[in-house]
């Protein structure tokens, strides 16, 4: 068996500890956040495309506070003289309590999810999985529109790229694999969607501190992981959103833990999760982050060939039911009418499912390309987000914990981390929509993991790692409040200005909502349930040529209010 642990004694120091303090660390922590705020101004598109809107206007002033963070904690960590007896003690409290941080967390999350985050999915991306969730927890497979309001139900621009839609039958599909929808459909089903991604974000916390724990060799390194974690905005507040980013961190920890020690039993579960990571929304995030750690099973003497087919039989057995399950159950709902029918559909259906995956490896392929000018820039300001939602100093203790490691699992890490980063230069899109730099938060778990390392070498420094140590706690309770705060705040004020872009919300058992589309991304809000249940349906529609689409579809409806973005209609009969 071939073990990736270290094993070392706890709490040695190795001796040949690199001569960085925390007085360097902040200072060049001082430069990259000014080269960062020099970045955002001189790419700055307020209003403009919404990847560099909100580089703007959050991450620039969220830059200025990092500033000021910083030099707070050179003050207190390298200027500021005094005794520090209470840091290792703390870092040990906070690994001793980790399942009631992590019920905490989750419940703080969970108060978020509602009341900042306004229990309401921002993006497509969200709305789509979301959309699907509720298919799945009703007991079905899709949803269903009236095919004559298809255009008015979902923007022609969203349909076939966030949602799939059958124009003949007005059958509706979520675009992405199905994994997530999967994972949120029991929360749906419970009615409580909004505490998914906190379940798993609390999850997440628990697994970086286990892996800290068992790969570091100090007492305190799971503390510093968790501490980490919590202070970095990238990891809180992903959990309060409907993004499927907080599920591929976690399943990818868990693939990495599992691989710690490879036994058969191990290798044949992290194969099963990788194989669920697979179809979460696309196979990308996860294919780019076990890539090293395959490569290194592959290449293992010995035992190499029975690793390779262990790990493989997992894949198979979770990702190749849900992957052609679901492209065959798809093809078939999204063909026309007339070529359907039973005896047709199992005639071709190995050919028919061989030519879909063809078309899907032809259209995986398609989105990748070369580097050039556009994508480098969206790569850098992704690169800015990272450092920016990060706790302070995150980046830099990572990059020291990780380098020249003698951990072979430190360094799958740290190489799966930067596959992942460097991978999506290939890809010709930026994220759009996302809080902190959502194409790396696949990976994002390895980066406390190596900055516990990096925090460990830099408090074992003779003579003043203790003190420093002190300081970077310190700086890091204060990214704690202030860094989460100051997100929650950005994130909370811009839901509630989206939000108000619509149609007055009258009280009433029953509504309908001619939406126009004005507004930035106001399109974004045509969102409706898979059966067009509930209290409120929503139309994109011009008002001249929606009122003879509510005459025609919802009788004896009243006008009960209207502004800029649409009419608002209430009472009536709700169509069959």
């Amino acid at each position: 068996m071939i073990i990736l642990k270290s094993r070392r004694p706890r709490d040695a120091v190795r001796e040949d500890v690199i001569p960085c303090g925390f007085g360097y660390f902040s200072l060049l922590a001082i430069v990259i956040t000014l080269l960062a705020a020099a970045f955002i101004e001189m790419n700055a598109e307020p209003l403009g495309r919404i990847f560099w809107h909100l580089l703007t206007v959050h991450d620039l002033p969220a830059a200025w506070v990092m500033l000021v963070m910083v030099m707070f904690g050179y003050w207190f960590g390298v200027l500021r003289h005094s005794e520090c007896t209470w840091t290792e003690s703390f870092l040990l409290a906070l690994d001793r309590r980790r399942y009631l941080i992590a019920i905490a967390l989750w419940g703080v999350l969970c108060v978020g999810s509602v009341w900042v985050y306004r229990n309401h999915p921002l993006s497509m991306d969200e709305y789509a999985v979301l959309f699907q969730a509720k298919v799945f927890a009703a007991g079905a497979l899709h949803g269903q529109f009236p095919p004559e309001l298809l255009d008015n139900l979902i923007p022609r621009e969203f349909q076939n790229h966030f949602l799939m839609v059958n124009r003949h039958t007005g059958a509706v599909i979520s675009a992405y694999w199905p994994g997530f929808s999967l994972l949120l459909a029991p929360f749906v089903w419970l009615d409580i969607p909004w505490a998914c991604n906190p379940a798993l974000v609390a999850a997440s916390l628990l697994m970086i501190g286990r892996i800290a724990r068992e790969l570091i060799p100090a007492s305190t390194a799971a503390g510093w992981a968790m501490l980490f974690s919590l202070a970095s905005p990238a990891f809180v507040a992903n959990g309060i959103t409907y993004y499927s980013m907080p599920a591929h961190l976690l399943l990818n920890l868990c693939f990495a833990w599992l691989l710690l020690s490879p036994s058969r039993r191990r290798l044949l579960l992290a194969g099963a999760v990788g194989g669920f990571a697979l179809t979460l929304h696309n196979p990308f995030p996860h294919a780019v982050f076990a890539l090293p750690w395959v490569f290194w099973l592959a290449t293992r003497r010995g035992k190499a060939h029975w690793n390779l087919f262990w790990i493989g039989l997992g894949y198979l057995a979770i990702a190749v039911p849900l992957v052609f399950g679901w492209v065959l159950w798809q093809r078939e709902l999204l063909q026309p009418p007339a070529t359907a029918g039973v005896a047709q559909a199992v005639v071709m259906m190995v050919p028919s499912a061989w030519e879909r995956t063809i078309s899907i490896i032809q259209g995986f392929f398609h989105v990748l390309q070369w580097p050039h000018e556009l994508t480098i820039y969206a790569r850098l300001g992704g690169l800015a987000k990272l450092w920016l939602w990060a706790s302070p100093l995150l980046l830099l203790l990572a990059w020291w914990g990780g380098r020249e490691s003698k951990s072979p699992a430190l360094r799958l890490l740290g190489a799966s981390a930067l596959v992942t980063f460097f991978a999506y230069f290939l890809i010709r899109f930026n994220q759009g929509h996302g809080w902190g730099y959502r194409y790396f938060h696949s990976a994002w778990g390895v980066l406390p993991i190596l900055g516990a390392a990096g925090a460990v070498k830099l408090a074992a420094i003779p003579g003043e790692g203790v003190r420093w140590s002190r300081g970077l706690v310190a700086l890091t309770l204060v990214s704690l409040i202030g860094a989460n705060g100051l997100r929650f705040q950005q994130m909370g004020s811009f839901m509630a200005d989206h939000l108000a872009q619509f149609p007055p919300r009258v009280p009433a058992e029953f509504r309908v909502v001619l939406h126009n589309h004005r507004g930035y991304y106001g399109v974004d809000l045509i969102q409706n349930d898979p059966w067009l249940r509930g209290s409120e349906i929503v139309l994109l529609a011009e008002e001249f040529k929606g009122r003879g689409l509510v005459d025609r579809y919802f009788p004896k409806v009243v006008e009960a209010g209207s502004n800029r973005y649409g009419v608002t209609f209430v009472g009536g009969v709700r169509p069959p």
